[in-house]
């Protein structure tokens, strides 16, 4: 049991862990609760004490300050936050998370391997799938593996590379919604398009049936007041609430009991009411689905879906299928839901093949971790007794920032799109903008938002840290004067820029910037989580 991979679903509102069986079947580990899922909200105590799981989203209302929930959706962004006089980032409260799972993973089954498989959305771009390896790293934890949770969930279903197929897969999280295209050939898995909303999921659907649970409460009782800004009402609601939501997936009728200040009252909420009030939500996943289509069938022309995998504990509600069913004429087919990426992150890690050294640092040599490649990218493991490999896309375009010599305004020129296949290497010429220039400066970026854009504020710099980003030194350029570029992005998702000015053969090369935290705040959040002890 020492060599167990754990394959873990770091969620955005629930988390999962599991591992491959005596008997080779992916197994979830329960938590110290004998709950097969950890909601993925952290309480910090004390300095050195913290609390994930249900205890900490019990008290999250309570004690709004010290608790910190859905911090999946801020990875790869430098947010800061203060406990205790200590510095907490997105990487380094996810690591709390994984450190508990791995924990509880470790006593419940007798390992005492830290080796793990954690999952990200397929539409997570280079700087999120960096933070999600680095929130393991914080964690003390040997990270083999980031992979797509679309590719987790194919796996997770037995689906092998034995018949050729193409699959939608639909994973409405907690938290995220995530739609790919998935073509599964002989010995392939071929991540054709992706596409998502990285803020979209089922707390949205939550907010909404709380909404109408207190209007209904504060219209039938009279209440002036509102009493959504009562800790203790807002936190006893919100819970009725996501219990609500899962009984309005099997009746026609939830019933909610309310109580503020005295005034009680007993709310109805019917399933078409339910609906009713979050319809935009789904019909806005159902536009992602279709944008993914059109992505998928403009690269493979007469495309076919022959399956549609629902996939996260939200795709339960009855209205996903419904909604699907109605717009797309594809079979649907249920996986575990909540529990699938992290039962396939599993089968993944089971097939890992260790890094060999050959003894003289030649091929076959074991990568330095900072060198560790992004599984699901071009990556081979070994399933049912032979070689099978991983492709994905590039999830969001990169570019460089250009001058508009008629608008006077800087904007970004795209070199790689979202849904080219990975590896990238293209090339483009770039042009001196006056007489006399003797230096050209650049500026990697990524895109940002959901759809690619010009504009230099919904994109994303990822021109590494603490380097000149120019090339100087140039012979006395007239305007129009050529600059060749070329833009390298590896099948692990790691990019690079090499710029080249021909007269004087004087080039640059950019590595782009993964990481939102520099060496030295990482080496601290190491030390921080390691002081830290988990709160039983």
């Amino acid at each position: 049991m020492s060599e167990d991979v754990f394959g873990i679903d770091l969620g955005t509102t629930y988390s999962a862990i599991a591992h491959m069986d005596e008997y080779g079947r992916p197994q979830i580990i329960q938590n110290r609760d004998g709950q097969n899922t950890t909601p993925s909200v952290v309480y910090f105590e004390s300095a050195s004490n913290f609390v994930v799981g249900q205890e900490a989203k019990n008290g999250a209302r309570v004690y709004p300050d010290e608790t910190v929930s859905l911090i999946k959706r801020e990875m790869g962004e430098k947010n800061e936050r203060i406990f205790f006089d200590q510095p907490f980032y997105p990487e380094t409260i996810s690591s709390l998370i994984l450190k508990q799972l791995v924990t509880e993973a470790q006593e419940a089954t007798g390992s005492t391997s830290s080796k793990v498989v954690i999952t990200v959305p397929a539409y997570f771009g280079l700087g999120e799938k960096e933070s999600t390896r680095q929130a393991g790293q914080i964690a003390g934890l040997d990270v083999v593996g980031i992979l797509a949770e679309p590719v987790a969930a194919a796996l997770s279903v037995g689906i092998t590379s034995a018949q050729d197929k193409c699959y939608f897969v639909y994973d409405l999280g907690g938290g995220t919604f995530d739609c790919t295209v998935l073509r599964v050939t002989q010995n392939a898995f071929e991540v054709v398009a992706t596409d998502g909303n990285r803020k979209l999921g089922g707390a949205d659907w939550d907010e909404a049936l709380f909404d109408l649970v207190l209007s209904k409460f504060v219209q039938e009782s009279g209440i002036d007041d509102d009493p959504a800004a009562d800790p203790e009402f807002y936190q006893g609601l919100m819970n009725d609430v996501e219990t609500a939501k899962k009984t309005l997936s099997k009746k026609e009728k939830a019933r909610l009991r309310c109580s503020y200040e005295g005034v009680q009252a007993v709310i109805f909420v019917t399933k078409e009411e339910f609906e009713a009030a979050t319809r935009h939500l789904l019909n806005e996943t159902l536009d992602i689905v279709q944008r993914t289509l059109d992505a998928a069938t403009s690269k493979v022309p007469g495309l076919n879906i022959d399956e549609v995998l629902l996939v996260g504990g939200s795709s339960r509600m009855p209205q996903v299928a419904e909604g699907l069913s109605s717009r797309f004429p594809w079979p649907l087919r249920n996986t575990e839901f909540d529990l699938a990426v992290a039962q396939g992150a599993a089968i993944y890690g089971s097939g890992v093949q260790p890094a060999v050294s050959d003894g003289d640092g030649g091929e076959g040599s074991a990568a330095p971790a900072d060198d560790l490649p992004m599984l699901g990218s071009g990556q081979e493991i070994v399933l049912d007794g032979r070689q099978v490999t991983f492709t994905n896309v590039l999830s969001k375009s990169v570019g460089v920032r250009f001058f508009n010599k008629k608008t006077k305004e800087h904007y970004i020129g795209f070199l790689a799109h979202a849904q080219d296949k990975l590896p990238v290497h293209t090339t483009m010429t770039a042009f001196t903008i006056e007489d006399h220039q003797t230096s050209v400066e650049l500026q990697l970026y990524e895109q940002s938002g959901e759809a690619e854009s010009q504009e230099v504020e919904h994109n994303k710099r990822i021109t590494p840290e603490g380097v000149d980003p120019r090339i100087t030194g140039l012979p006395d350029l007239p305007e129009g004067s050529p600059i060749e570029l070329t833009l390298s992005i590896t099948n692990e998702g790691l990019a690079s820029l090499h710029a080249v000015e021909p007269t004087s053969g004087h080039e640059l090369t950019l590595e782009a910037s993964l990481s939102t935290m520099q060496p030295e705040e990482l080496e601290q959040a190491r030390g921080i989580v390691s002081r830290m002890d988990i709160s039983i």
